[in-house]
């Protein structure tokens, strides 16, 4: 739901006040060399759909586009023994999310250049093949602003990055997987359905039976934290080929990570065996190289990494000022840290906003509400029932 940014953002507030559990590293071999784990114990799950929305300005060839997600993807394959990356599934989005995308398909088309009807200036529609793609002159940039033409383009690009992986890591131990692709690329014949799927180079079919799902999610930063909890529940188990996987390396650059994850790492906290609990948690949200304006001094691309479990940990402190507490105040923890999830959206999100909002000042009402408002956070519960009228209760402590 991308939170708000900027100087009263949700993340400017997170570095300054929890800055414990952030740190700047260049690449993710440097984040699992600090945790100390070894690539054959370390997932990275990375969103396709923010890799294919932050391409350079100057990409607009089908070969660049390719190019620049070989080598991500590249970076990744380095730091993790296996590479899942995640895309958003359009036929089983929720309808505050479709109106989102109607808006912003308004403004998109508002950077599209008008031509007359015998001139087109990118292709607009599915009905295209790679060759197409191919063709001198056409510009890919372009095409990314039309909905119709996405979905075939994204085939089209990690398939291609997918044949280059096979043919150059043969052997050892290690899988790309992609979770929301047509195996068919731009082949796929003109008016035949898109089938959206698990695309593996394991032949195994691990990964495959791992990530099907009975009901489907829609949206790519969920399935962020869907693909981390499925690879534990697989670790446990001997003979898996992510057995002894524990670090989970989340890439992205949707804040809104920060908050799913974190009600993710209090799931994961309140797990009852032991054993179960030494899944860690990195999120790291990439940053590009940027110029300072008025000098030639440039800030190298880097991620922003947050450690979940130090993260989580620093909140609740936020919260009661102490780690000591009560039964009954660590059975409110998620009705907390669902209070919280709510008022920083309500600061500023793509779905929400309430003007004059902002974290550093809603965030101590949250903690007055957890601290000495059982009643109304008891409220908060409803939210995780998935029942509509237990949601709407919510309401009152959110306005509280």
């Amino acid at each position: 739901m991308g939170l708000k940014s900027g100087d009263h953002g949700a993340k400017t507030f997170f570095k300054k006040d929890f800055a414990a559990a952030f740190q700047t590293l260049r690449k993710l071999t440097d984040v699992r060399t600090l945790v100390g784990v070894q690539r054959s114990q370390t997932l990275a799950v990375l969103d396709g759909n923010v890799m294919m929305n932050a391409m350079p300005k100057t990409a607009d060839t089908f070969r660049a586009y390719v190019a620049i997600v070989t080598a991500q993807l590249e970076e990744a394959c380095q730091a993790a023994a296996h590479v899942v990356v995640v895309f958003d599934e359009p036929n089983a989005m929720t309808m505050a999310k479709r109106d989102e995308q109607r808006r912003r398909d308004q403004l998109r088309q508002a950077r599209v250049p008008l031509c007359s009807e015998e001139l087109v200036a990118t292709i607009t529609d599915d009905n295209y093949s790679t060759n197409d793609l191919n063709t001198e002159g056409c510009n890919v940039k372009l095409l990314m602003e039309f909905r119709k033409a996405r979905p075939r383009f994204y085939d089209a690009v990690f398939m291609a990055a997918m044949h280059r992986f096979r043919a150059a890591m043969e052997g050892g131990a290690w899988s790309l997987t992609f979770d929301g692709i047509d195996e068919r690329g731009a082949e796929r014949g003109h008016g035949v359905p898109r089938d959206a799927g698990i695309v593996s180079s394991d032949p195994s079919l691990f990964w495959q039976g791992l990530l099907n799902r009975e009901v489907p999610i829609g949206e790519g930063d969920l399935k962020l934290t869907d693909v981390t909890q499925r690879v534990h529940d697989a670790s446990r188990r001997e003979g898996t080929p992510v057995h002894g996987v524990l670090l989970n390396l989340v890439v992205t650059v949707d804040t809104d990570s920060l908050v799913i994850e974190l009600l993710q790492q209090n799931r994961r906290e309140r797990r009852v065996e032991e054993d179960d609990k030494n899944e860690l948690t990195i999120l790291c949200l990439r940053e590009p190289s940027r110029k300072r304006a008025g000098d030639d001094f440039v800030t190298d691309a880097h991620y922003l990494c947050c450690d979940m479990q130090v993260f989580h940990e620093l909140v609740l402190d936020y919260f009661y000022g102490t780690q000591h507490l009560s039964d009954a105040m660590k059975a409110q923890q998620p009705a907390a840290l669902a209070l919280f999830a709510s008022a920083l959206a309500l600061c500023g999100c793509d779905f929400v906003e309430v003007r004059g909002l902002r974290a550093d000042l809603v965030l101590p009402c949250v903690r007055e509400v957890a601290r000495n408002q059982p009643e109304l956070l008891e409220l908060m519960h409803g939210v995780y029932t998935g029942r509509a009228e237990d949601t709407r209760n919510a309401g009152e402590a959110i306005k509280a």
